[in-house]
Parts: C-alpha cells; sequence; structure tokens
C-alpha cells in the first residue's frame, strides 16, 4: 500500500509541476480575448480533453516506442531527467514554462478555436511534458499503479480546466507575481523528482 501512495505521489507531483495550472491561465486569456465567456468554456473543456488523451496514449505506449529503437529505461529515466531538471531551473528562476512564442500568439489571435493548436498542443501538452508522463510510467510496476497514473492524469487536466474556467467566468488574468511565486513552488518540487529519476536511471544501469 505504502508503495502505491508512493507512487501517487510522485505521478501527481512531476505532472502537477511540469504543467502548473496556474500559468496555463495568461496564455489562455491572451489568445481569446475577443471570444466570449461561453466559447472561451468550450475551449478550455476541448483542449484539456485532448491533451490528456494525448499524454495519456505516449505515457502509455511511450517506452515501448523506446525500446523499438534500443532505448532502455534507465537510458531514458537518466535522458528525461536531464531534460526536467533544465525545466524546473527555468521556473526557479521564475521563468513560465508555458511560454507562448510570437508565431503562436498570432495563430491563436486569428483562429477562432486554439483548442487543438496552439492551447492543447504544445501548450497543455508539449514536449517536457510528455517527457514527464512516459518517466512517470516507467515506474509503474503493477496494474493498480498504471490506474492511478490515467486518475492522476485527470486529475491534473481538470485542475487546470478548472483554472481556465474561473479566468473566463471573471475576465480575470493572474499578475505575473502570482505566477512567478507558483512557478517557483513548482520548481522546487520538479528539480527533486526529476534528480531522483536520474538516481534510479544511474542505479538501473548500475554505472556506479
Amino acid at each position: 500500500m505504502e508503495s502505491h501512495f508512493s507512487y501517487a505521489v510522485l505521478a501527481l507531483g512531476s505532472l502537477f509541476a511540469v504543467l502548473n495550472p496556474f500559468a496555463t491561465v495568461p496564455p489562455f486569456m491572451a489568445m481569446t480575448e475577443t471570444s466570449s465567456v461561453t466559447e472561451r468554456r468550450e475551449m478550455a473543456k476541448r483542449s484539456c480533453l485532448i491533451a490528456g488523451v494525448v499524454l495519456l496514449v505516449f505515457a502509455l505506449s511511450g517506452m515501448r516506442l523506446l525500446t523499438f529503437f534500443g532505448v532502455t529505461v534507465p537510458a531514458f529515466q537518466i535522458a528525461g531527467g536531464l531534460v526536467l531538471i533544465r525545466v524546473a531551473f527555468e521556473l526557479l528562476q521564475g521563468g513560465q514554462r508555458l511560454k507562448v512564442s510570437t508565431e503562436e500568439h498570432i495563430e491563436g489571435a486569428q483562429k477562432d478555436d486554439i483548442s487543438i493548436t496552439p492551447l492543447a498542443i504544445p501548450i497543455l501538452c508539449g514536449p517536457a511534458t510528455i517527457t514527464a508522463g512516459i518517466l512517470v510510467a516507467s515506474a509503474a510496476e503493477t496494474m493498480l499503479q498504471w490506474g492511478i497514473l490515467v486518475v492522476v492524469i485527470a486529475a491534473v487536466y481538470s485542475s487546470i480546466f478548472l483554472s481556465l474556467r474561473i479566468a473566463s467566468a471573471h475576465l480575470h488574468r493572474l499578475s505575473a507575481t502570482s505566477v512567478k511565486i507558483s512557478s517557483r513552488l513548482m520548481g522546487l518540487i520538479l528539480v527533486a523528482v526529476a534528480v531522483q529519476f536520474v538516481v534510479d536511471g544511474i542505479r538501473a544501469a548500475e554505472l556506479f
């Protein structure tokens, strides 16, 4: 039971930290400033559903695909952990992982529906999120833990949808200070999780 609880904490901490629901609000509001409250809610719902399904597919099949190309679990744990460490340090410095490029902002402003791109992919389910999902999935050892992973993915994207829904209803933007504070807190969690993945990968590869 303790191992299942530990896995749930690992999964929730990893995905919640790398996604940071609070940081999704500013780019969403910026790209939907001409949309109605109802349209924003519908786009938020669709994008979270799409991103959740995409992440789940990669989490469930990612390691099989990597194995097909000859990449071992320890190797991916080390490489993926290093990628997440870089993301974590950006968050610790107050930066936002969910940065929207000029091209994505223009695309979002010009589109009537941003549910699929650029909101769901790559903003809500980009390379860092997929990497975290595959790493967490690689640590699952029982069917119950796989079930926990599915529930955690659903819970994280539900929290993102709730954040976007509240922001849409109140026409509210998170202040830059609030986003930086939440980013630093998430970064602290993520760097610890990422280092643990690297350590586990090194141990599994018997490098020391």
